[in-house]
């Protein structure tokens, strides 16, 4: 296995984290089927950009992912 360079082994744990993250804060979704449908969607889109190798394009995504939690937390305010 080739060896992660620092940028990309600190770039790795934000994307983690971000997944984490992400996971945590569907826990709070009341409604089962729609917590499992994120989920299953969350995960689709992290397995599908699994394979990027360019920091540009990792942290564009991991910028996109970041709102689109903000967005789903806003939404989870206003919802309650």
């Amino acid at each position: 296995m080739k060896q992660l360079s620092l940028k990309h082994f600190i770039v790795r744990s934000q994307v983690l984290a971000l997944y984490r993250d992400i996971m945590r804060t569907m826990m709070k979704i009341d409604d089962q089927d729609y917590r499992k449908e994120m989920r299953e969607w969350t995960r689709s889109e992290f397995n599908r950009n699994r394979t990027l190798r360019d920091l540009g394009e990792i942290r564009t995504q991991v910028a996109l992912g970041r709102r689109n939690l903000n967005e789903l937390k806003l939404s989870m305010q206003m919802a309650s």
